[in-house]
Parts: C-alpha cells; structure tokens; sequence
C-alpha cells in the first residue's frame, strides 16, 4: 500500500523595500492570504488555504513575491496577449471530432510531451493538495495497448454481468444509478460481441491511450479530470492527431463498482488512493472529415 507524503507547509513572504504597495496580489488572490490597506505592504495570513494559483506572483510588477512552493524562474512571460483570434478557436472547437479509426503508425514522443503538457493548464477544485498536480499516464505501443484492450474487455464482461444480476435488476427499481447503468446494457453487449468477432470496439486498436487520475479523496476528482483531459484533447486535434474520450477504459482502470478488478490499475502502476476520472485514446486518424455534424446548445437567458 502507497503511504501519501505530508505536503510541506506554504510559506509566502513580501520584500517590503520592493513592494510598490499597490494591493494586486490582495485583489486577485482567490483564497484570501493577502489583505492590503491603502498605502501599506500587503498583510499575509491564511498560508494554509492557498491553492497554488500563482495569480498573485503573476500579477505583481515588482516581482516582490516570494512563495515557498512557486519559482518565478518557471513562469512563462506573457508577451501576446491574444495569440488565437476567437473565429480561428472557434473552428477548433468545432472541427476537433471523436476519432475511432486510426493509422497503424507511431505517435512521436516530442508530440505527447506536447500534448501532456498543456494538461496541467488545466483548471483544478484541489485547492494546493495533493490533486492539484495533475497525472497523467501514457500508455504507447501494441503490446501494452493489446494488454490494455483484453483487460478492458474483461471488466466490461464483469460489469455486464453485475448490471443484468437479480439483485441490481432489483435495486434499478427505485434507484437512479444502477437504472442508469442497466441503460447501458444493449451498448456493452454490442462491444463483447464485437471484440470476441476480434473488431476492437473498446480501445479501438489505438496505440496510445491517455489516463488522468486523482486521488479520491479530493474536491473534485472527476471535474479536475475532464479539465485535463479536454485541452490535451484539443492539443492533440492542432496537431493533426485523433484522439476519442473512452468511459469503459477509465471504469476498467479503476475497477468501478468491481473492488475486486485490479488487473489493469496494477498494470498501470496507480497509487492505491486514487482514481482514474478520465481516459482516452489517441493516434493519427485514418480519414478526414469535410464538413462539422450539426450540434446545438441550448441557452435559457435569466435577464437582469
């Protein structure tokens, strides 16, 4: 069993002698620790509730900040601030697809850094714990990806069964969550049938698969998962490559619902505490689409 380091404790000071004394850090600190009167040195207090932003070394100008967990040195200057006109964005956001067919070719290692990288822009509920850095694991090649298929198979197979048993069959009649999860049975039976005919339906024959976990005891696990996720997913979408969101490989790789199915979190190394809230898989896509389906997004306005 894994053993959780205690975090060292924050430690923020302010150099007077540099401090303009103009109360930035106090206006864009989200959790309080600075508070400033008019004309004098910011107040620090409420070390233990900083949630690692950087807002305030960030938004000072004198650089008067000092913060035990934050270096300067790995701040990237800001030097255009609008480095993405909003219609180009825009067609990103609407061109970027689920992709399930994917060239047989290798994903470069220079352009997964890339994509993991953005990953940690992300925004997090974590507030300075152990879930504000984010983890990700990447699995790549055949091997490891065949591995992850069979066993995702395996937990899809086991869950199918639970969600078909008496005692859920039972439960679904006043419960929300396994009627919820009985809804999927038609979908789950197609994919076992499909894999056993030996088409991948599951992991898609995908050589690489993205897994973002936290701990479970955190805020928001789930939230700060798919916050990750998504930027690295658009990332990937910039630069030419597919990638397709995959619920029954983030369930499998947490055993959910089946304590008992471990196969694939040992395989993935997980520390015992946490989860894994969102999983994808990634790979250049075998065809280009022409055009963007419909979507629509449905506003009700509360004027004021």
């Amino acid at each position: 069993m894994s053993i959780q380091a205690a975090e060292p404790a924050t430690r923020i000071s302010v150099d007077e002698d540099t401090c303009r004394n103009d109360g930035l850090c106090a206006q864009v600190c989200p959790t309080r620790v600075f508070t400033h009167r008019e004309g004098q040195p910011p107040e620090i207090g409420n070390e233990t509730l900083c949630c690692l932003c950087g807002q305030c070394l960030a938004a000072c100008p004198s650089g008067a900040i000092s913060h035990s967990h934050l270096d300067p040195s790995r701040f990237q200057r800001i030097t255009d601030r609008h480095p993405v006109e909003g219609t180009g964005l825009g067609q990103l956001l609407r061109q970027r697809r689920s992709v399930r067919a994917y060239k047989d070719k290798a994903v470069p290692r220079e352009l997964l850094e890339q994509i993991v990288g953005v990953g940690g822009f992300g925004p997090t509920g974590s507030h300075g714990g152990e879930g504000w850095v984010r983890r990700v694991t990447v699995v790549t090649g055949q091997g490891p990806m065949k591995t992850v298929a069979e066993l995702t198979y395996e937990y899809v197979k086991l869950l199918c069964d639970l969600l078909d048993s008496v005692m859920v069959r039972t439960v679904a009649r006043w419960n929300d969550a396994p009627r919820s999860g009985r809804l999927m049975l038609p979908d789950m039976r197609m994919r076992l049938a499909e894999f056993e005919a030996g088409r991948n339906v599951l992991t898609y024959d995908a050589p690489v698969a993205l897994l973002v976990h936290s701990p479970r005891v955190s805020p928001t696990p789930q939230t700060d998962c798919d916050c990750v996720m998504y930027p690295m997913m658009l990332m990937a979408h910039a630069l030419g490559l597919g990638t397709c969101w995959n619920g029954f490989l983030s369930r499998a790789a947490s055993g959910f619902r089946l304590k008992g199915f471990t196969a694939l979190r040992e395989m993935l190394e997980l520390p015992d505490h946490h989860n894994v809230y969102a999983a994808a898989t990634l790979e250049f896509p075998r065809f280009r689409l022409h055009s963007v389906p419909q979507r629509e997004a449905r506003v009700h306005w509360v004027l004021g």
